[in-house]
């Protein structure tokens, strides 16, 4: 009898795996033996699910943002007022420097390789894209807060920016040191600066 794969199954494992491998030995460094390794695999079977180590780290850094992006909707579901809502958002963003550390390192070195190399371009429109729809969904829920009046803002898309660009700054920081600050102070300052700021 046929031994049944299943290949959505096999590709997740290997993705997987090669997150641990980039995030341990970072882009340049990690070899599709090591991916194949980590995964328990061949190294051909790698290369039966992507063509390239280009192509595993795109379609990684993909599907990390989609992963992280459900965990996001998932956390958030039910939630009805916008305060609650980018109170609640904040509160996982901090959640997720421990839960997905090896996905920033991962990130990181994605942001890193978008500003040089062969694959520059491309690493950078992923970015772009990246950053947009995360950028167009805090936007979304300031904007919800200024319709219904607990919110004043006049530029949604700004205030979403700067907020996403203080969590990416933090990430960085605490994983360079972690003795740096306190994790749930710094939610917690952070938070109520936020709400205070937008207040009516």
């Amino acid at each position: 009898m046929p031994i049944i794969v299943d290949k959505d199954r096999k590709r997740r494992d290997i993705l997987q795996a090669a997150m641990r491998v980039f995030a341990r030995d970072g882009y340049h460094r990690a070899k599709m033996e090591a991916v194949a390794e980590e995964a328990g695999i061949g190294k051909g079977t790698v290369y039966e699910y992507f063509k390239s180590k280009t192509d595993l780290f795109l379609v990684l850094h993909d599907h990390m943002l989609a992963e992280l992006k459900d965990f996001y909707m998932k956390e958030l579901a039910g939630i009805q007022q916008p305060a609650a809502i980018l109170e609640r958002f904040i509160a996982v963003a901090f959640q997720t420097f421990r839960v997905w550390e090896p996905f920033f390192l991962v990130f990181f070195d994605f942001w890193a390789e978008g500003g040089r190399g062969e694959q520059q371009a491309l690493l950078q429109t992923r970015l772009r894209e990246a950053y947009a729809v995360a950028r167009a969904d805090v936007a979304a829920i300031i904007a919800a807060g200024v319709k219904d009046g607990s919110f004043r803002c006049d530029n949604p898309s700004l205030a979403a920016a700067s907020i996403l660009a203080t969590l990416d700054g933090l990430v960085l920081q605490w994983l360079c040191d972690r003795d740096a600050f306190d994790l749930d102070a710094m939610r917690e300052t952070l938070t109520q600066g936020i709400l205070r700021g937008l207040q009516p």
